[in-house]
Order: structure tokens, then C-alpha cells, then sequence
């Protein structure tokens, strides 16, 4: 009896892992990823040119958060584990989340050490046409391919979207 409830739940988990991702797919697909340019000004909080990280000829995960967003706190620690790989740039945008010293102080609080731009106004999430938190787009080493997509991503899948872009340029 107990393999049969096993069985069961396994069964639900694996529905619910594809129907959510196919509903970040279709949430994604508004999402213009070719604004990619409109980076090219900005500066993470800690002073890097974006331009210049852009240009590494890696695959790049760029994420759209909030330290208001529930779902992105939840995702907060994939991300910093996403942040240790030294093939691929992740590049995060705090949209609406307050004054860099505020975005600081929540990467303090949360021991957070991935690249962030802060999106005080919400700027960036327009141009991109975000309208869910979080949003992913991952793009091709070249950045002219790329995979969008919103909602909760496990490291596994954010894993999947690396290989499938690195897989672009060879």
C-alpha cells in the first residue's frame, strides 16, 4: 500500500513539474529578449561595466527579481549556487526593489554573491516586456539565441537551458 501513495506522488510531482513549466514557457514567450542592448549603460552594484560582462563569449542567465517577490527569495539560493559556475555570466536585475544601498543591505542579510543591476524604476522590465517575477532569459554565448522563461527555476533546470544554449554556438 505504502509503494502504491509513493508511486501516486511521484506521479503528481512530475505532473506538476511539466505543467509549470510549460506555464513559464508560455509566460515567457511576451518577453523581448532582444533588449539585451539596452544593458550596455548599466553597472552592477559593485561597479562592473554590463557591456563589458556581456562580452565574455559565455552563455549568459540573466534574471528579473525582487527582494519584494516571494517566489525570488525562494530562488535566491539557486542562483547564488548558479553564480559559483565560472562558464556562464549570471547577470540578475532587482526591479522596483529600492535604492542600491536597500538591495545591498537584503544581499547582506540573505549571504547573496551574484551580479546585480539595480532596476530602481522598473526601466529594464519594461523594455524586456517583464511582467512576472522572476523572469529568466538565457542566451546563447553569441546572445543571439535565447530561452525565456518565468517562474521558479531549480538549479537543474537552469543547469538544462546552460547546456541546450552552450550547445548553440558549437
Amino acid at each position: 500500500m505504502f509503494k502504491k501513495y509513493i508511486k501516486e506522488l511521484i506521479s503528481v510531482v512530475i505532473l506538476v513539474f511539466i505543467v509549470s513549466n510549460v506555464i513559464g514557457y508560455f509566460r515567457g514567450s511576451s518577453v523581448v529578449s532582444s533588449s539585451i542592448s539596452k544593458l550596455d549603460s548599466y553597472q552592477t552594484l559593485d561597479g562592473k561595466s554590463v557591456k563589458d560582462i556581456l562580452n565574455s563569449k559565455k552563455v549568459v542567465v540573466l534574471n528579473f527579481w525582487g527582494t519584494w517577490c516571494p517566489i525570488c527569495n525562494q530562488e535566491v539560493s539557486t542562483l547564488s549556487k548558479l553564480a559559483k559556475k565560472d562558464d556562464i555570466v549570471l547577470l540578475t536585475i532587482a526591479v522596483n526593489s529600492g535604492s542600491s544601498v536597500d538591495i545591498k543591505k537584503y544581499m547582506q542579510n540573505k549571504n547573496i554573491n551574484f551580479m546585480v543591476v539595480n532596476d530602481k524604476y522598473g526601466e529594464l522590465s519594461r523594455a524586456f516586456n517583464i511582467s512576472v517575477f522572476p523572469t529568466t532569459i538565457t542566451y546563447s554565448k553569441d546572445l543571439k539565441e535565447s530561452i525565456k522563461d518565468s517562474g521558479y527555476t531549480t538549479y537543474a533546470g537552469f543547469l538544462a537551458r546552460v547546456k541546450y544554449m552552450e550547445s548553440k554556438n558549437d
